[in-house]
């Protein structure tokens, strides 16, 4: 089997880990203080589904509680996102382990996010969400374990290095649960690439980067990554104008389409999941 599936953080804007603090923070517009914003991921998430609409793709959207009561106050998000999946990112933008903060949540604060988050997703969407991917991708068995406990059927935290048989394939990293990997290879230049999209928005990668990754892959689940928000404003330019917004859409199109240009079909994670746990 050779699949992709797209998946989308919708999260804070530009969030940063602030030391000492289990919350995260936006980066700040010139001159402003230290904030949370939504309305860059907001703004991301309505052009994302567009192009996804028009390319007939099925996505994965890992939502973020915060943000999801951001986006409720000015569109039913029910609605919007009936056609994809929705999974667990979390409340605030915790650090779970603490690798960025100094500031691990404890096993008690583990356990209330992760109830909070899937209960504030039932509420939104009618369902029980089944996947979750970890704030800045910090996880470790003590949450795996837990979110077994929990009903999830997946975890999309970690990085799998693609193989000498240029295969990723989803493993079981605790009873019942799959982790469903982000993928890394080498790139024409011999260097590190993740499917992660965020330096192509940022302008240090091209899209061709990212669909000679999926050309280089034999067999597996390529899953790719983005934030919303990373649409409309980036770390290193802050808001972005007009025409730099539409080309960032044209490349994030580029990737997907190229995607499908080498034979991967675009599935939800759970879908996917769910076939690798037969």
């Amino acid at each position: 089997m050779r699949v992709a599936a797209f998946t989308i953080d919708v999260d804070r804007d530009v969030n940063l880990p602030a030391t000492g603090k289990k919350q995260a923070i936006s980066k700040c517009h010139d001159g402003d203080r230290e904030e949370v914003r939504f309305d860059s991921s907001l703004r991301g998430l309505l052009l994302i589904l567009e192009t996804l609409e028009e390319m007939r793709i099925k996505a994965t959207f890992f939502m973020e509680g915060d943000t999801l009561l951001h986006i409720q106050r000015s569109t039913n998000v029910r609605e919007l996102l009936s056609k994809h999946e929705v999974a667990c990112h979390g409340v605030c933008h915790e650090d779970i382990t603490g690798e960025s903060t100094g500031m691990a949540l404890d096993d008690v604060e583990l356990s209330q996010m992760l109830d909070d988050g899937k209960e504030m997703l039932r509420k939104a969407f009618g369902y029980e969400p089944v996947g979750f991917r970890a704030p800045y991708q910090h996880i470790d068995q003590r949450t795996l374990d837990l979110l077994v406990k929990k009903g999830f059927l997946y975890d999309s935290s970690m990085i799998k290095v693609l193989d000498g048989e240029r295969s990723v394939h989803p493993w079981k990293v605790s009873e019942g649960m799959l982790e469903m990997p982000l993928m890394q290879a080498k790139d024409m230049r011999g260097k590190t690439i993740v499917s992660y999209l965020w330096p192509m928005h940022e302008g240090r990668r091209a899209p061709e980067d990212y669909v000679n990754m999926a050309a280089g892959m034999r067999s597996g689940a390529l899953v790719l990554a983005t934030h919303s928000w990373h649409v409309t404003e980036t770390y290193g330019r802050g808001l972005l104008s007009e025409s730099s917004i539409g080309f960032n859409l044209a490349n994030l199109r580029q990737v997907l389409e190229g995607f499908k240009l080498e034979g991967l079909e675009f599935h939800c994670l759970a879908d996917l999941a769910r076939i690798w746990k037969e």
